[in-house]
Parts: C-alpha cells; structure tokens; sequence
C-alpha cells in the first residue's frame, strides 16, 4: 500500500511538471540566435535634397565586443571593429529599413535600440510623420532616447570612433544620462515624446548632440519644436531655467559671484510649476514658481561663511539666478518661437476648459504676448564642513 501511494505521488509530481515546463518557456517563443540577426544599437533619421529619408544603422558586432570585454586580441594583428554602420535612402522609414537588407547580410533586431537620432533638416521639416512606423513597430523599445544632431549629421554621430566606449550609440545615451545630472540638456525617451505631440496644450522638447571633436560629442541644450517642426533651440542656461520651471531638473551646479568671491552652489532638490492667472474670462499672467534647495559646493573668496545674514544673501543671489535663466529661456520661447514648451495650455485645458476650446489653435500666439511673473524661493541647506577657503588672507 505504501508503494501504490508512493508510485502514485511520483506520477503526479510528473504531471504537475508537464503542466508547469511549457510555461517555463513562454519566455523563449521568439527567441533567435545571435547569429541570425543584426543588432542595431543606434539609429538615424535625416533628410536628403529631394525628399528622401536618410536612414542610418549602428550594428553591434558581438564577436568584437566579447573579445574586447575579454582583453583578448590585443597585441598582435588589428582588433575587429565593434561596430558598423550602414545607410539606406527610402522614401517611407519603412521602406528603407527594409531596403538595407539588401546591403546586409541578417536581419535587423531593432529592440536594442539605445539612441534615435533625428537630423536638424528632418526635423525642421517635421518628425510626426516619420515616428508613425516607430510606433507601429512591435519590436521598438519607447524607453530609447531621442535627441536631435545639430551641426552634424546623424549617419556623422554613428560613423564616429569613440575611445570612451565601443559602442558610440551607448556613448551618445550615456552622454546625456550624465548632463542630465547637471541640468543642462532636456532627456526625453520615446514614449514622451509621443506623449507631448499629442499634447496640444504643451509643446516637445528635445536634447540636442553636437560633434566637438573627431572622436567626441557634447550632448548640451534643447531643440525646441512647435506644432512637430524644429523652430530653434535654448542654450545650456536658457535649458536649466526652462527645466527648473517644470520641474524637470535632479541635480545642477549653479555658480555665482558676491563681493568678488565665486561660488558654485549644487541644487540638490527642486520642484516647479506654471500658471495662467485669469480675470473676467481670460488670462491675464503666466506664472512660474520655483523652490530649490541647494548647498555650496565650493567658495573662492576672502571672508567666512558662518552667519545666518550671509547664509540668507547667498540664498537671494541664488533666487535672482534662477530667476534670470528661467526669463532667458521663456522669453525665448514666446517672443523668437511663439511655442509653449512649458505647459501653460495644459494648465488652460485643465482649469479653464471652455476658454481652451476657442482658444486652443491660437494658444501659442496668446502665450507669447502674456506677461510674465517668476518666483523663486531657493534654501542653503549646507555650506559644507569648512566655514572659509584656504586663502582667506587674513
């Protein structure tokens, strides 16, 4: 009787894994061989002199990163490239990435795509149309960057040797990742950007990557679109007031000067907000209002910081900073782009939405002759371990 119990439990924990193992491989249903496939770690769009878009591919080579990563194949003969790049004219995205297949020799697995990179040309042109196949595309990852080249031409990015990183599309995304930190480039994946083109009460933003050298990019500032076209960009301190004021900035380094004496402050905490104030109906003012905590990084200068009185100074000399770059950056937007990239409309559309359904397809021409009102509240939370800089002079 034992044995019949025991014979039957066997049979049933083999049944329950019968069961259970094709789950198990659900995962895999699609599964391909690295052999069989090209991996893109990088993709441009621009666009050429008769119409055409120029698609441009970054291939990852997995052979040449493995030896890499391995520190074999130094020495001795050269080392195979990590990667390489292909380009393809179409007249439809589609079209041309199914044209570069008659260039390679696998098909293209676009889920690794780390970076889009969009040409200054397309994109003044306008980038709605094009992003449609990326969004019909069940292999497109909406978490990968998109940024626009300026000065330079996407397929010029790609085609870039890096010495930072052997995959220049990886070097591109980390690039941004790190001047995120310092609040001087706008960082939008995918999935955003196609949020804020169908936002009608707040226009895009992109990052902008420009080439500074033969081997290196700086990735600083922000494209500014209205209506889907590029119309202009913001500087790296025009970008970090415009960031400020919607909340959009984790870290920044903000120097300043009193009484001689430079000094940089980090922002460690920041939370912004806009608002159209109105009366009888119609707006009135836009307002911004931003609260920053910061500590003082470094203090070149002659005297001590260690009383509430210069504590407090140091906070209005940082308000009144915050201030200007947030005016720069808006000024900008309404008075040479006519585009509101901070979300006023979305303000209209959400607290006033009869004004906005007869105001809405003149919204950007409304913003960009309201007056404006900035308030900035900035706190010195640390002014470091040291109350004065080693060359006080006294």
């Amino acid at each position: 009787m034992i044995y019949k119990d025991g014979k039957k439990r066997n049979i049933m924990a083999i049944i329950i894994l019968l069961l259970i193992f094709p789950l198990l491989l659900t995962g895999c249903w699609s599964h391909r061989d690295l052999a069989e496939i090209n991996i893109v770690a990088g993709m441009g769009l621009d666009g050429t002199d008769d119409g055409k878009i120029l698609l441009t591919v970054q291939v990852v080579e997995p052979t040449a990163i493995q030896t890499t990563s391995s520190g074999s194949g130094k020495g001795g003969g050269s080392q195979q490239k990590s990667v390489f790049v292909v380009s393809y004219e179409g007249e439809t995205v589609f079209e041309a990435i199914r044209g570069i297949l008659s260039i390679v020799d696998k098909k293209l697995f676009l889920s690794t795509i780390q970076v889009l990179i969009l040409g200054e040309r397309l994109s003044q042109e306008g980038i709605e149309e094009i992003l449609d196949f990326f969004q019909r595309d069940n292999e497109i990852d909406y978490s990968m960057d998109v940024i626009v080249a300026k000065g330079v031409s996407p397929k010029e990015i790609l085609e870039m040797e890096c010495d930072l990183n052997p995959i220049p599309a990886v070097y591109v995304r980390e690039t941004v990742a790190n001047t995120v930190s310092r609040g001087t480039v706008k960082r939008t994946m995918f999935i955003d950007l196609i949020k804020d083109l169908g936002n009608k009460g707040k226009q895009p933003t992109l990052g902008l990557v420009s080439k500074i050298g033969e081997k290196e990019v700086k990735t600083e500032g922000t494209a500014v679109f209205k209506d889907g076209k590029l119309v202009g960009w913001l500087d790296r301190y025009e970008t970090r007031g415009y960031l400020l004021a919607v909340s959009k900035v984790e870290s920044a380094i903000v120097n300043v000067t009193k009484d001689e004496a430079k000094i940089a402050m980090e922002i460690i905490r920041s939370r912004g907000g806009v608002k159209v104030k109105f009366e009888n109906g119609e707006p009135t003012l836009l307002s911004v209002k931003v609260d920053a905590e910061a500590n003082v990084g470094e203090y070149e200068g002659k005297g001590r910081l260690d009383s509430a009185e210069k504590v407090n100074t140091l906070e209005e000399i940082l308000e009144k900073e915050i201030e200007r770059e947030i005016m720069i950056a808006l000024e900008k937007a309404q008075k040479e782009y006519s585009s509101d990239i901070f979300g006023f409309g979305t303000y209209v559309r959400k607290y006033h939405p009869q004004y906005w359904k007869n105001a809405e397809k003149d919204w950007n021409d409304i913003f960009s002759y309201l007056p404006v009102d900035i308030q900035v509240d900035a706190k010195i939370m640390r002014t470091g371990i040291i109350k004065s800089p080693l060359n006080m002079g006294e």
